[in-house]
């Protein structure tokens, strides 16, 4: 029975809320003194610095906060503004100086300073006297200097260079959590860690910007038998799994696998399934919960929304109620973003102005639906499918959630940043071992293998073995979770399997005696010596396709089905599908080598064709098993 989940308590605890007060009393960057712009500062009169007004920018001795960050292709400026935040400069009005220099307008006006005469109390005389004030800014000389700033500096590129809110690896590979108004990292002291925190600003070629704030990590180390996540494992545990050993981990790897965001080279992505009344809501909320603070959720969205909302953050999402309905793409062109963010790809949109809006999505997706929507393999390979089934006694998940949303996301960041470099060196390597001598794809083990791994961080070994993983023997862990998701991974067929399959299914219709055998029936049976080369040869011409027998390169191969890239009778059977107008040919092409080999002149139907050749038994061998012919 698994031990009852411990609570950091005690002097750590009162450290870390100790530390949080220490952090809120620090003063916001927008709680500026202005001083008056009439007024030297450090002896240095309004916009009379070294290189005004557009040789340089204003010194930041001088009460400069706003920094220029470069230029695009198109030649627009980006630059800094007082507050931390990013501003693209497509115009240089007084509107958009001010708001660069925002709340020190005052600035604004001593660096670049136009003068007017004002009537002013004069002291000494004791009387109003006529002077010259700064009344106004030189908005062509701040131009000027800005652009001549960016102008200095390397070109940049915002879709690419910038980044947002959520976890991501610097060059260093260090972990770092972009919170919106802070940047937390941890360095090593003695043998724990200690929490390092700084302003957002240019760090090894990125940008990092003021944004609206996130959790904040926890400001003590938290230890895996006092971490919330084996209490939530334990809530997890209370929903009827398909797979009890392995879906309340899978879960519990996804919560850790969003916070680190944009660090991961493959975000993994859930898709929870099930009837009605399973609790397929209630775990988006418990998941919710878990992550408060640092997740965006929707019920109803589109893949616009989604983007439009996640900009260059690396937060994760999560989509409750993602069916397909008739006549609607919505939920098929959600999951093509969750499979873009997967390894972070580029996705551009036009604008009404014609001018494309590119972004990359790093972002870790988490859905729910009673029927998943319709999905390629080139999906599913992608995520983990977690079966919930029907309870026992309906209406009831399991007891009330148990969770502290003010603290439990924060510990779990934390972490996150303390195991990240373990994580990375040890646990994916090892998982990815495990899992590859086990004959599991590449994909697959970035997907299973990255979840398990970081919930293997957040509560270790000994509560990964009371679930009931043996990961302690490598042998029987890797046994263990390829038997059970073998049925998920089957079903993604390569795009070349996917061809011969449909291939296999077609019927043969024109055949004259009232039988409509399947070309893979007549396959199986000239394979088997059931059917003779022309017995398989007069069946199979007429849906475009010709035969050969073991004899054709050597002793050891195989009896062939010759497949021609042209046919009218292939040209219908794949005519609705990816594989139409000759793609069929492209697809398998992209088999295994021995199981379709290099083209070969054919005869079918009288005429001579150029076909690819099938070879049936490695074929036959490969279907069943997996395994690739030697």
């Amino acid at each position: 029975m698994p031990k009852k989940p411990q609570t950091q308590t005690g002097a750590r605890a009162i450290r870390a809320i100790f530390a949080d007060a220490k952090h809120e009393a620090v003063d916001d960057p927008a709680s500026l003194e202005t001083a008056d712009p009439n007024l030297p500062r450090d002896g240095i009169k309004a916009g009379e610095w070294e290189g005004a007004p557009y040789d340089r920018m204003p010194p930041a001795e001088l009460g400069n906060k706003v920094r220029v960050v470069g230029r695009d292709a198109e030649g627009l400026v980006y630059a800094i503004s007082t507050t931390g935040h990013m501003r693209r400069m497509e115009k240089w009005d007084v509107q958009s100086l001010t708001d660069l220099y925002a709340p020190d307008a005052n600035s604004l006006l001593f660096f670049w300073p136009a003068r007017g005469k004002k009537m002013v109390y004069d002291p000494e005389l004791e009387k109003m006297v006529e002077k010259l004030v700064v009344n106004r800014v030189e908005r062509d000389k701040a131009m000027m200097c800005m652009i001549n700033e960016a102008a200095r500096k390397p070109d940049f590129d915002p879709n690419t260079q910038h980044r947002g809110r959520g976890g991501w690896e610097d060059k260093q590979g260090r972990f770092i959590w972009h919170s919106g108004g802070w940047l937390w990292s941890v360095k090593p002291k003695g043998a724990a860690t200690q929490l390092e925190r700084s302003r957002p600003a240019q760090h090894e070629g990125f940008l990092y910007t003021r944004q609206a704030g996130t959790i904040e990590p926890w400001n003590e180390a938290v230890a895996a038998q006092e971490s919330p996540a084996r209490r939530i494992l334990e809530d997890l545990r209370t929903w009827n799994w398909q797979r009890p050993f392995l879906d309340p981990l899978l879960v519990l790897g996804w919560i850790a696998t969003a916070l680190m965001g944009g660090a991961l080279k493959a975000r993994p992505i859930v898709f929870t399934t099930g009837g009605a009344g399973v609790g397929k809501s209630r775990l988006q909320e418990l998941v919710r919960s878990a992550l408060d603070g640092a997740v965006i959720n929707s019920v109803n969205t589109t893949a616009a929304g989604i983007y439009q909302r996640v900009k260059l953050d690396a937060l994760p999402f999560m989509v409750d109620e993602l069916e397909s309905k008739p006549g609607s793409t919505r939920a098929e062109s959600v999951i093509e973003l969750a499979r873009v963010a997967y390894t972070g790809g580029d996705i551009s949109r036009g604008g009404q102005d014609h001018e494309a809006t590119t972004f990359t999505a790093r972002n870790s997706f988490f859905f729910s639906a009673i029927i998943p929507p319709p999905m390629g393999a080139q999906d599913k390979t992608r995520m983990a499918i977690l079966n919930l089934q029907q309870l026992e006694r309906p209406g009831n998940s399991g007891r009330e959630l148990i969770l502290q949303p003010e603290t439990d996301g924060r510990m779990l960041l934390r972490q996150v940043m303390d195991g990240w470099t373990d994580f990375r060196d040890r646990l994916l390597p090892d998982y990815a071992t495990i899992l590859s001598a086990q004959g599991m794809s590449a994909r697959a083990i970035d997907t299973y293998g990255t979840l398990l791994a970081a919930a293997q961080l957040l509560i270790g070994e000994e509560a990964m073995e009371d679930v009931g993983l043996p990961v302690t023997d490598a042998e029987s862990l890797g046994a263990a979770i390829a038997t059970a998701t073998e049925a998920d991974r089957t079903e993604n067929l390569d795009h070349w399997h996917k061809a011969v399959d449909m291939l296999y299914q077609s019927s043969i219709e024109a055949w004259r005696d009232g039988v409509k055998p399947t070309v893979g029936e007549v396959c199986d049976l000239f394979m088997r010596g059931n059917f003779t080369r022309e017995e398989a040869r007069i069946r199979l011409q007429l849906v475009n396709l010709g035969v050969m027998d073991a004899t054709w390169a050597g002793p050891n191969a195989g009896p062939v089905l010759a497949i021609p890239g042209d046919g009218q009778v292939l040209r219908r059977i794949y005519a609705d599908s990816e594989f139409k107008q000759g793609n069929w040919i492209a697809a398998l092409k992209q088999a295994p080598r021995g199981i379709v080999h290099a083209g070969k002149k054919v005869k079918i139907n009288g005429s001579t064709r150029h076909c690819l050749l099938l070879d049936l038994k490695a074929f036959d061998q490969y279907a069943a098993t997996g395994e690739k012919p030697r």
